[in-house]
């Protein structure tokens, strides 16, 4: 058999084949053989048909089965050479059956991009130590305390911490927002009663909250704000909005004490210690995932940082898609309508791709690790995952199993598998360096 590459740019290929006639003429035979089998032609019993007589009455269908044969061996053929790493085929196409019985075709096909892989064993790392002290445990009860907090109506000015209860409505240029800018955020068009936890950090509206300290019940004010160039709604920005405010009402957070009886309220079975050992517990454990969090990120920013290659265009596309549709289910489910998510389809999309290339580049370079360090996936964790997934769905692991032969999800899972099994390997090879811990940004002052 005679197998040609022509390498083209962006991990494309075309692979031309030529099958000489012996081969095809073996493969003609098998073919015609199996429809031998199962004939049924007149005058002979199933399986007694002379072959001739079933090859001149079947020969369309021979001719069609023999050519996809001939394609299949052709392609297992190109596959097992050393110059190419095939990835999928996206045509076949010049399929041609000579007059002296050799067939030939190309492929296009996308290719597994090369690369020299740099030293990945012993990858330096910086992480900070996992210490949780006194001061930490009780900063991570006063947030627990606050889930359970209560509010009560003051008579005094609002001050930083506490609730301001308003109704508003927004002006630009002398018109309603609500009619110069339809499409605005609900809450630059109007509010009604809205509950604003007056904060110094400003993420609601720039100045908004910083305006209305001071303010007391049934106390009406205007407030003008300089939209900053910044702000998420572009038609906004640069411009003067004023909002004409009344304030229903001041609420003052109160916090449950720290004694036995809420630490009976989160949970029966425990006293203030246990609560106390609990939330240490916790908190440990969360600074310990964030730790192998940033060990995964930095393994992978250094091999990617020094590795440039092309991709294969089909790849990333698929990836671009299954990011799209990850990030509008996530946004159904927070409470985003169909409607504003459709407004900002160029965004997703343009997010989904730059993602969808970096995590395709990812891929290629653990896989590549997982071929040389011969890193594999075992049958227990295929269980695992799969008995994971049965759970999640709620599915009879039974069933799930008998679904995930058919729709290909367990060749998926296997090279999830793989890939996570080479991010572990890269991790336990890595040169650690234990730094100083920062402080975690909590919304609080430490």
């Amino acid at each position: 058999m005679n197998i040609t590459l022509e390498t083209q740019p962006n991990c494309r290929a075309v692979i031309h084949v030529e099958i000489p006639s012996s081969d095809v003429q073996r493969e003609r035979d098998s073919v015609t053989t199996n429809y031998v089998r199962y004939a049924k032609l007149p005058g002979f019993r199933p399986g007694k048909a002379p072959k001739a007589v079933v090859a001149k009455k079947y020969q369309p269908q021979i001719r069609e089965e023999l050519e996809q044969a001939l394609v299949r061996l052709g392609y297992q053929e190109a596959a097992k050479r050393n110059d190419v790493d095939i990835l999928n085929v996206l045509n076949v196409k010049d399929q041609s059956l000579h007059q002296d019985e050799s067939f030939t075709f190309s492929l296009e096909v996308s290719t597994v991009p090369k690369f020299e892989l740099p030293e990945y064993k012993g990858i330096a790392v910086k992480l900070p130590r996992v210490e949780v002290g006194d001061d930490d445990v009780e900063h991570e009860l006063l947030h627990l305390r606050e889930r359970y907090q209560t509010f009560k109506d003051v008579e005094r000015p609002a001050a930083i911490g506490d609730f301001a209860v308003v109704t508003a409505e927004g002006t630009v240029d002398g018109q309603l927002v609500a009619d110069a800018f339809p499409e605005a955020p609900a809450f630059l068009k109007k509010m009604d009663g809205n509950w604003l936890e007056l904060t110094e950090e400003e993420s609601f509206l720039p100045g908004f909250f910083a305006a209305l300290v001071g303010i007391s019940k049934d106390e009406e004010r205007s407030v003008t704000i300089e939209v900053p160039e910044d702000f998420p709604f572009e038609a906004a920005r640069g411009k003067s909005l004023v909002f004409n405010v009344k304030c229903s009402g001041v609420k003052e957070k109160e916090l449950p004490p720290l004694d036995e009886d809420f630490a009976k309220k989160v949970n029966p079975e425990w006293d203030l210690e246990r609560l106390r050992t609990e939330v240490k517990a916790a908190v440990t454990q969360r600074r310990e995932r964030s730790r192998e969090e940033a060990k995964t990120n930095q393994v992978l920013e250094f091999l990617t940082e020094r590795l440039e290659f092309e991709l294969p265009q089909e790849a990333v596309n698929r990836e671009a898609q299954r990011r799209t549709n990850e990030i509008a289910s996530n946004a159904l489910r927070q409470g985003m309508d169909q409607q504003a998510i459709m407004e900002a389809q160029e965004q997703i999309v343009s997010a989904a791709t730059q993602q969808a290339r970096q995590n395709v580049k990812v891929d290629f370079i653990l896989s590549e690790i997982a071929k040389r360090e011969n890193i594999s996936v075992t049958e227990e964790q295929l269980r695992r995952a799969l008995a994971q997934i049965a759970m999640q769905e709620r599915i009879a692991p039974k069933k799930l199993l008998n679904d995930a032969r058919k729709n290909g999800l367990i060749e998926r899972l296997r090279a999830d598998l793989l890939i996570q099994n080479s991010i572990q390997f890269l991790k336990e090879q890595a040169a650690i360096e234990e730094v100083e811990p920062e402080k975690e940004d909590c919304g609080h002052k430490h």
